[in-house]
């Protein structure tokens, strides 16, 4: 399909009503297992100390889902014979759009961790490797501007970072509950730049506004990250409204070394664990779970113990953003 035949994003009546009704028809339906299971979430849970993380026990995710690839290098190459979002089946996608110059697969996610848990998928056709890039970044964030129910939130994970697919992607998730990131309290690092720090996790913040141009917030983080990429970082991106919705955080969680495979600990250490929302795939690690253990994971995944490290880390992100040749 060319890009010329594809419906603008911008002419899509109730674009989230129509994601959320072909998803739910589709999940309740369930046509020869598009879905590898159907999403049921058998307990959850608030932790009881100052982040209240919301955890759940979905052991299906962990059963029934597909086997995560194994991502060793930071800028991996695109390999056609590996699991890529070409390959599934067409009932999966639930809607095709264009944002500018950028044609986009919206299509659910078959081992969903909530209900309405959907990919975007840039420019599927042309096999790009999971590494965020300037088009796709704005033509997701115009859609999650698009959302009306401010409860969704996006994430990105990089090679590195627990992405389980090297084929460019981003995820679109519905968490009804409250997160810490939300209103965590900013350190100013430089200018539009803020630091979250041990709140538990550490992330690089930028704020956008109501109102305010979305390029001015995608070129923004599109510099910060070709700046960790050209450090080796790797790097989960979270985007949600704050508290009283009428701000955008977009956090950017670093980490000194490289994930090569998932579940080293009991659960993934990615955008979404980072943020709040821990879902997990075993009943004893769902029980003995509380803040402590998950901040001591946090700390081990990021290695924010090494204080100097992140200190030049922070020294380069801010020499790059301030260069005026930057891009």
């Amino acid at each position: 399909m060319s890009i010329e035949s594809i419906q603008p994003l911008e002419e899509i009546a109730a674009l989230q009503q129509t994601i959320e009704t072909r998803w739910q028809k589709l999940h309740d339906e369930n046509p020869d297992g598009v879905f590898r299971y159907q999403l049921a979430i058998e307990r959850e849970r608030v932790t009881t100390r100052r982040c209240r993380f919301l955890l759940q026990l979905n052991r299906k995710r962990t059963t029934a889902r597909r086997k995560p690839d194994g991502i060793s290098s930071m800028v991996p190459a695109f390999d056609p014979t590996l699991f890529n979002f070409n390959k599934v089946d067409s009932r999966e996608v639930l809607l095709e759009v264009k944002s500018g110059n950028c044609s986009v697969a919206i299509m659910i996610n078959n081992s969903p961790l909530t209900k309405f848990h959907f990919l975007i998928v840039p420019d599927r056709s042309q096999n790009m490797a999971q590494i965020l890039t300037q088009d796709s970044l704005e033509a997701v964030f115009k859609i999650f501007l698009l959302m009306g129910d401010h409860r969704y939130r996006m994430g990105f994970n990089s090679p590195g970072a627990l992405a389980s697919v090297n084929h460019l992607h981003y995820h679109f998730m519905l968490m009804c509950h409250k997160l810490y990131v939300e209103d965590a309290p900013l350190t100013a690092l430089g200018e539009d730049l803020y630091l979250l720090e041990n709140q538990p996790a550490r992330a690089y913040c930028f704020l956008h506004k109501s109102g305010e141009p979305p390029a001015q917030l995608t070129n923004r983080i599109f510099r910060l990250i070709r700046i960790l990429l050209s450090q080796n970082i790797a790097h989960n991106l979270f985007i949600t409204w704050n508290g009283s919705r009428d701000t955008v955080r977009a956090l950017i969680y670093t980490r000194l070394k490289p994930c090569e495979n998932k579940q080293v600990s009991p659960f993934n250490v990615a955008f979404s664990e980072l943020s709040g929302f821990v879902p997990l795939g075993d009943e004893s690690d769902y029980e003995r779970l509380d803040e402590i253990r998950l901040e001591e994971y946090f700390r081990e995944a990021q290695g924010t113990l090494d204080e100097d490290a992140y200190r030049k880390l922070d020294q380069t992100v801010l020499d790059g953003l301030a260069d005026p040749n930057g891009r």
